[in-house]
């Protein structure tokens, strides 16, 4: 059956996660923070490249978005918010573009995403409706995210959510003001009043010309708005450096702009500062061409009567002016001349720093708190303005919350030598060299993260303090993954994990070098340190951590109540997991009733490996505890009659039940043969469903090729249930495999997603929709050349998070 992935519009049948507030309706108490959580439980995402930043004192800018959305038509609304975010990374600073998506608000966009937004607003503009996708100010928020819409941020709408994240400076083109007309129209811009009570600076290219910038400057000293000239006495207008205004204030240096910021935040007043930074002189041309065709429109409004229209006269000018430029007002080109404005020079960086390292400690002086929980958090623990802020685990924790997911194990640099054509040894052939992400912990967090989003997954992983650990550090950051808990390891202690792999011509494997020691030689007393800071709900670590780490981990998580995930790896890496078990600090610790770990996911051939030490062991006491098998014996009669036939004959579902007292649930990844999953059940009412649902899977049976369902029943609360889920279907197209590496970390990395989000596997139906989302991930994952599929359809289906 081919498959049919669950798209963004279904977001909408998913519970509303949103909690209740009541703010002022206008002046400072609206945006007042001495209540203690003014973001918890909001639908709010902080991109982790974001947070790390702010934990670690370096600068971030916030972007606005609606020039993705609703600004400029394909490819410019693709490449020039990229090139604002490059421009800002040049200089040290963290872009945080923020958007609406899917009715979250996000702070730090990914590349995909930016994507998604400019492909939406094109489609939008072409068919002309823009109900899926607004424009989305300060006024809109609540609504687009209770309506779980697409929207770009204005220019208000951005500075409350930055505000919200703890970001003090934002770069624009060009503010909204008063309109031209707006004495009988009454038509003001939302961005005036945001800028009179919102603390967060803006730094834009002035006002725009199609504006009364008069009233606007007006309106703004009404509002008590601090307004200033970036080295300038002249107010700029957007396309040219001068507007015929005087600005109010005129700021020197950048020391000067971030002094008058922190003294204004120090003041406890409301607003912050608005900066003019004029366009660099080498775009004075092109603006002034771009000018005179504005007082042109101007000029035609007011002898058509256009500019008594009210709120229909700013809608006609920005058509006018597009058409007596031909086109070129809405090009890109254009809009380089203001964006990003806000880069002013490389001395500009010392405002967002002083920010960084002084903003916190000005809040908690004057009891204000703001941002998201981890935000707030950093805030209240802030050191001294003359301090620094240190870069290590505890301060990025402090700011991130803690992970519903934690993954322990392997990240790797994956290097993949393709030739184009056949060549003799010991020379070298043209062709391609590719480096991407890999080690079974590294893609079964990134699958996770492809599924939950923002900061719920935290892998725990070595990496070498060399070139490859900067592309692994580097390639999470792409997957917009949170890198607090790497492993820092020294030169001279290890390299970053590698595996190079090189094909033949036709994509065969020929051979290759994995360089995994660094994984076995971390100490898991560091692995705990990053352990004891999170709370997570499960904790998953693959078989290339040694068995002295994976015992440490087992205690941590039975005397914690976590429950536990182990990825098999590889055979002779799964059999790490049974010296582990046999260590004395896991025995004092292992509960008889209930084995260790709770979930895995062998392959047929880790399982076999694994059976056979268990089966052939003497350790009663590990394998065989208590009365274990007096409550999960399955008559044979019971295997072969319901199983698919291979599962019998081939041992798997035998084999299966012999590891239920070290395993826990087992899914068993069969390949095209699809997913065998065999767990124990306890309870009258957990039989009693699961009985139940074995008829009505037998009934179904009949009808179709389906999952079928064997539950075996020793005591009315004690029962083995086994369930065979067949392979998902490709469709039949001849490129429809692109690779195999990966799929099973990505089912893997699916099955904890749904763990994590409440799905229990002991429930039938929750089994259902656990297998086959897992399989769902891993058949995406086929389709794609990284190891780590793109699963961002498949969120749809799993429960909203609590």
């Amino acid at each position: 059956m081919a498959l049919r992935l669950a798209t963004r519009q279904q977001l909408k049948h998913r519970p509303l996660r949103c909690s209740c507030r009541t703010f002022a309706s206008s002046g400072p108490a609206r945006w007042g923070t001495s209540r203690p959580s003014l973001a918890a439980g909001l639908p709010i995402d902080i991109a982790p490249e974001v947070a790390q930043a702010q934990a670690e004192g370096r600068p971030v800018v916030a972007l606005e978005s609606t020039l993705i959305t609703h600004g400029l038509p394909p490819p410019h609304s693709h490449e020039l918010p990229k090139e604002c975010e490059a421009i800002l990374r040049a200089q040290g600073v963290t872009p945080a573009t923020i958007a609406i998506l899917g009715g979250r608000i996000k702070v730090g966009v990914s590349e995909a995403e930016l994507d998604h937004l400019a492909e939406k607003g094109f489609e939008a503009r072409q068919k002309g409706r823009w109900d899926k996708l607004w424009k989305v100010g300060r006024r809109e928020l609540g609504a687009a995210v209770v309506k779980r819409l697409d929207g770009g941020t204005t220019v208000s709408g951005t500075m409350a959510v930055a505000h919200l994240a703890g970001i003090k400076i934002f770069s624009t083109g060009g503010i909204g003001g008063v309109h031209r007309g707006a004495e009988t129209s009454f038509d003001i811009s939302s961005d005036l009043i945001s800028l009179s009570d919102t603390p967060v600076a803006v730094v834009c290219a002035g006002s725009k010309s199609i504006l009364d910038i008069g009233l606007t400057l007006e309106y703004l000293e009404a509002h008590a708005v601090p307004v200033a000239g970036y080295k300038t006495s002249e107010w700029p207008a957007f396309y040219t450096a001068t507007s015929g205004f005087k600005a109010p204030m005129q700021l020197d240096s950048a020391k000067q702009v971030a002094e008058t910021i922190l003294m204004t935040d120090r003041l406890g007043l409301s607003s912050s500062l608005l900066l003019g930074n004029p366009i660099p002189e080498e775009y004075h041309e092109i603006g002034k061409a771009l000018q005179i065709a504005v007082d042109q429109a101007v000029a035609e409004s007011v002898e058509n009567g256009m500019a008594r229209s009210g709120k229909q006269v700013t809608p006609w000018l920005l058509q006018r002016v597009a058409e007596l430029t031909k086109g070129a007002s809405l090009e890109s080109s254009t809009f380089r001349c203001v964006f990003p404005p806000s880069g002013l020079d490389s001395e500009s960086m010392l405002i967002t720093h002083c920010f960084c390292r002084q903003g916190a400690h000005s809040e908690q002086r004057h009891g204000r708190r703001r941002g998201c929980a981890g935000v707030r958090k950093a805030a209240e623990r802030a050191p001294p303005p003359t301090s620094t802020i240190p870069s290590t685990p505890s301060s990025v924790n402090a700011l991130l919350p803690s992970p519903s997911l934690v993954v322990i194990g392997s990240l790797a640099v994956d290097i993949t030598m393709h030739p184009t054509t056949s060549s003799p040894l010991q020379t070298t052939a043209p062709g391609t060299v590719s480096l991407s992400l890999g080690g079974v912990a590294g893609n079964v967090s990134g699958a996770a993260h492809s599924l939950l989003e923002g900061h719920e997954v935290q892998l725990i992983a070595p990496v070498g303090n060399d070139l490859l650990g900067s592309v692994a550090r580097n390639g999470l950051r792409d997957r917009g993954m949170r890198s607090d808990g790497l492993l820092e390891v020294g030169k001279e202690e290890g390299r970053t994990a590698t595996c190079g792999i090189l094909l033949d011509e036709k994509g065969e494997l020929v051979g290759g070098v994995a360089d995994m020691a660094i994984a076995r030689e971390v100490d898991g007393a560091k692995i705990l340190e990053r352990l004891r800071q999170a709370k997570p709900k499960v904790i998953c670590f693959d078989g290339n951590i040694s068995p002295e780490a994976m015992a440490q981990v087992l205690v941590h998580c039975e005397k914690a109540g976590i429950s536990t995930f182990f990825e098999p790896t590889s055979n002779a890496k799964s059999l790490k997991l049974l010296t582990a078990l046999k260590s004395p600090a896991v025995s004092a610790v292992r509960p008889l009733a209930n084995p260790l770990v709770s979930f895995s996911t062998p392959n047929l051939h880790e399982l076999t490996t694994l059976f056979e030490h268990v089966a052939f062991s003497d350790d009663d006491d590990l394998y065989a505890p208590g009365t274990w098998w007096d409550h999960i014996t399955v008559p044979a009669d019971q295997l072969s009659l319901r199983l698919p036939p291979w599962v019998v004959a081939e041992g798997v579902a035998q084999m299966a039940l012999r590891l239920l007292p070290v395993l826990g649930t087992l899914f068993v990844k069969s390949g095209s043969r699809g997913v065998l999953v065999v767990q124990r059940v306890s309870g009258v009412d957990a039989v009693a469903h699961w009985s139940r649902h074995q008829r009505a899977a037998a009934g179904a049976q009949r009808k179709q090729t389906g999952t079928v369902v064997v539950v075996s029943a020793a005591t009315p609360s004690e029962a083995v249930v086994l369930r065979h889920y067949p392979a998902l279907e490709l469709n039949d197209t001849a490129d429809e495999v692109r690779t195999v590496t990966g799929a099973g970390d990505n089912l893997a990395g699916a099955i904890l997603a749904a763990i994590v989000r409440g799905l229990d596997p002991a429930a039938p139906r929750d089994l259902d929709r656990i297998v086959d989302l897992a399989q769902r991930a891993a058949v995406g994952t086929l389709r794609s050349e990284e190891a780590v599929g793109d699963h961002s359809a498949l969120r749809a289906l799993l429960p909203y998070p609590v």
